[in-house]
């Protein structure tokens, strides 16, 4: 008797299933960066993001997204009334490849506002809230 199938269909399932579970535990999760939570990370695209004592929060990318335009909206309550930026718009364009390092930390902000929205390609790649505006 051949069991190859069975095997290949045991382990692939043990595979989804391990996957699975990772993402269920992963979604009640809310990574932490400096006074900010993410609420949501596509860990694809945003390999990482890191918080100075100044305030100015910086992304680390997945160097495939490197020539994606980056697109931020930031506000004071959750998902509306978002504030204009410094040049009097309500988004921050981060312009594709302005010569980001692969592997580096780039696109920068900063900002008071409880919360930030990252968005390529009209996806939200990031949101990141104040903790203390976080509700456990």
């Amino acid at each position: 008797m051949n069991t190859k199938p069975l095997r290949l269909f045991l382990f692939v399932t043990s595979l989804l299933t391990f996957f699975s579970a990772s993402n269920l535990l992963a979604s009640g999760e809310h990574a932490e960066y400096g006074p900010y939570v993410a609420l949501v990370r596509d860990a694809n695209i945003v390999k990482d993001v890191k918080v100075e004592e100044n305030g100015r929060i910086y992304l680390k990318l997945n160097p495939d997204y490197k020539e994606k335009e980056i697109i931020l909206k930031n506000s004071m309550s959750l998902n509306s009334g978002y504030r204009n930026w410094f040049n009097g718009k309500q988004e921050l364009v981060s312009p594709a490849n302005q010569g980001k390092e692969p592997n580096g930390y780039t696109d920068w902000v900063t900002t008071t506002a409880n919360y930030i929205e990252y968005r390529m390609d009209g996806k939200l790649i990031l949101h990141l809230a104040k903790k203390s505006v976080v509700k456990d």
